[in-house]
């Protein structure tokens, strides 16, 4: 059954255009009476549709459930931006795995250079791909993906939490345990976790993070590849909480 993710207004209103409107009437040929799942404040709605105009699909609610997919608590990576389309393949894994938010990050030694133009267009590949995952994994919400940002631009208030997995603490596996870290998130909590690019994060980088109070933490004795590692953490903590 297709699964959609609407905006509050949407929602209110109980009608939608745009995507959503093409692909259940244009794709799937959606008729009158035809349900359909829409995703929205943590729950999953059982929805009919009442009536379909020319650009507009009318909809009301028959039921709703959670199916369990929502941490309790809120994961963001911020992610060093990769080359190639490594990128693409972090973010559906990440929504897969449960992953709320996801921050592409322009670091040191990111190998990408991005002007205004490319920025724009792969901001929109990106979401397109965490909204694909996010109906084809049944996640009661859609994963954010945010403006790709420099380092220094991200707003690290936000969080509740902050943990950088830096590649220089590998061999020290007593050094804030990943494991007791993810053990410790409590309900409701904001938490952040950054990930270096294929260069890793710099010792400027290091010392402006710890300044803004991030701990930092090891994903065990090897080095990992930056699309890997956050792939680890989310798994990890699917492993110990999900």
């Amino acid at each position: 059954m297709y699964k959609c993710f609407l905006t509050k207004e949407e929602f209110d209103k109980k009608t939608f255009s745009g995507e959503n409107y093409h692909h259940l009437c244009n794709v799937l040929r959606s008729k009158i009476d035809d349900e359909f799942l829409v995703g929205y404040d943590n729950f999953t709605y059982i929805s009919k549709i009442t009536s379909i105009s020319k650009d507009k699909v009318c909809f009301e609610v028959i039921d709703k459930y959670s199916l369990e997919t929502e941490f309790p608590f809120s994961i963001t990576i911020a992610q060093g931006y990769p080359k190639g389309d490594k990128m693409e393949f972090i973010i559906q894994k990440l929504v897969e795995l449960g992953c709320n938010e996801i921050i592409p990050v322009m670091m040191e030694r990111s190998i990408v250079k991005l002007d205004e133009k490319k920025i724009k267009s792969k901001k929109e590949r990106l979401e397109k791909i965490a909204l694909e995952a996010s109906m084809q994994s049944r996640r009661n919400n859609l994963t954010k993906v945010l403006d790709i940002k420099n380092l220094k631009d991200v707003d690290f208030s936000l969080y509740d939490r902050l943990i950088v997995a830096y590649e220089e603490d590998a061999s020290d596996c007593k050094k804030n345990n990943l494991k007791d870290i993810i053990k410790g998130i409590k309900e409701n909590e904001r938490v952040l976790f950054l990930i270096g690019p294929e260069g890793g994060i710099s010792p400027d980088e290091y010392r402006f993070l710890i300044d803004k109070g991030f701990i930092s933490t090891n994903l065990g004795s090897r080095i990992l590849r930056t699309e890997t590692a956050p792939i680890y953490i989310l798994s990890a903590i699917n492993y110990e909480r999900g």
